[in-house]
């Protein structure tokens, strides 16, 4: 995985005590979580592969443990519930 430096940047564009911190520590917490979870490109361009090249190919191709996870937990809920979820981790 490349290393941008987005949070450092982020943390030195937004002032501690701005309107903006809150929102930032948020984002900064999300992506942190996010990119705990990430998977390998070639991970994905295996299921991309398998996709197009497929004579009979699934609707939906579920790549990596949180994908899966996701998916889990979005079959047990509605669409209102879902949105309501990521608007409390964003």
């Amino acid at each position: 995985m490349q290393v941008t430096g987005f949070l450092k940047n982020l943390k030195t564009a937004v002032k501690a005590n701005s309107q903006y911190s809150q929102i930032e520590n948020k984002m900064s917490e999300a992506v942190k979580q996010v990119t705990q979870n990430t998977i390998h490109p070639s991970d994905v361009a295996k299921a991309i592969l398998e996709a197009v090249t497929s004579d009979t190919p699934d609707f939906r191709y579920v790549v990596g443990k949180d994908g899966t996870m996701i998916i889990e937990a979005r079959k047990n809920m509605s669409d209102r519930v879902l949105i309501y979820l990521i608007h409390q981790v964003l």
